[in-house]
């Protein structure tokens, strides 16, 4: 799967605002691509996905490379004292003393000086070069759906590591990089201080090796499961209606009725095989099978038999 196909699942499946963005870090030696456009100005690295999700293709050496601190991060350059020292943060108020400061500093994830040469940036549909990493500007709701996709494909579950500090180049390239796994950022002083992330957008990076089974497993999840979360299935018209006064009647001890219309019911059994608490079962209805509630009291109110429910047969009130 080309990566051109891959940002179109990505694309669909999330119904992302913003292309994800590709990042190789070029090495000593490596020659410049024909894509890749310098900028006239030194922009910061968090600043240079902005530009990327834009749709621009960007090179960028060193003296392109606003932030020294992102620099000496990404192992463009060596780190200055001043900042290595961890005095600016103290400065900054970022940090109460420099103790902690230097603590920050040694377990952040950093290149050494001299390891690469370059960044690469392009959208991902765009990118004539192999990626390392590639980054994505999301909503919760579809960061979500990323960690869904990778449990999916392995059955494992995340484990991030992150920090509000040096955060589209430590957490998103650094880390990402030398763990193989994906990792979050939810940016830093001064990816949010100098650039246009939204205050509810987060980023997410991939290494390239993940992208193509984290996007298979999307597609089967945009099959059922993105579809109806988007459609709160599980949101029952009642709860717009009585909001905080269901959850105070049911700390008072409410009892949940659950009703099936069986003119609706199409006796395909669906209410019957999700709900995990054995509520429902099918009975004999003259020449068919309804759902019934057989047994009320182990309901829990979780709405699944609702929102699974095709004809919307079921509904769900309380006493």
């Amino acid at each position: 799967m080309n990566y051109k196909e891959l940002n179109k699942i990505f694309k669909e499946t999330l119904s992302l605002r913003w292309d994800p963005v590709a990042v190789r870090m070029m090495r000593p030696g490596e020659e410049k691509p024909a894509q890749g456009i310098e900028p006239t100005v030194p922009l910061r690295h968090c600043q240079s996905i902005i530009t990327a999700r834009r749709g621009n293709c960007l090179y960028m050496p060193p003296r392109s490379h606003a932030c020294p601190d992102g620099t000496g991060v990404l192992g463009l350059v060596e780190m200055s004292p001043k900042l290595r020292s961890g005095d600016l943060y103290l400065l900054f108020k970022k940090m109460p003393n420099i103790e902690t400061a230097r603590q920050m500093i040694s377990s952040r994830p950093e290149f050494k000086a001299g390891s690469y040469a370059a960044t690469l940036l392009a959208p991902l549909e765009k990118a004539a070069f192999a990626p390392d990493v590639v980054v994505f500007t999301l909503w919760p709701e579809q960061a979500m759906w990323l960690c869904c996709a990778q449990t999916y494909a392995t059955g494992e579950r995340q484990d991030f590591k992150t920090s509000g500090f040096n955060s589209a180049c430590a957490d998103l390239i650094v880390q990402t990089m030398t763990s193989g796994e994906m990792n979050i950022s939810f940016g830093c002083y001064g990816a949010r201080a100098s650039s246009e992330i939204d205050d509810f957008e987060l980023y997410l990076a991939i290494p390239t090796a993940l992208l193509e089974p984290i996007a298979q497993a999307l597609l089967k999840l945009s099959q059922k499961s993105i579809p109806e979360e988007r459609k709160k299935i599980y949101l029952h018209p009642v709860m717009d209606k009585v909001g905080s006064r269901r959850a105070q009647s049911q700390g008072e001890g409410a009892r949940v009725e659950l009703f099936v219309d069986t003119e609706r019911c199409m006796g395909d059994g669906l209410c019957v095989d999700f709900c995990p608490s054995g509520v429902l079962a099918m009975v004999e209805a003259g020449d068919r099978k309804v759902a019934q509630a057989l047994h009320p009291d182990a309901c829990s109110a979780c709405y699944t038999c609702v929102g699974q429910c095709p004809q919307q047969a079921i509904q769900l009130s309380y006493n």
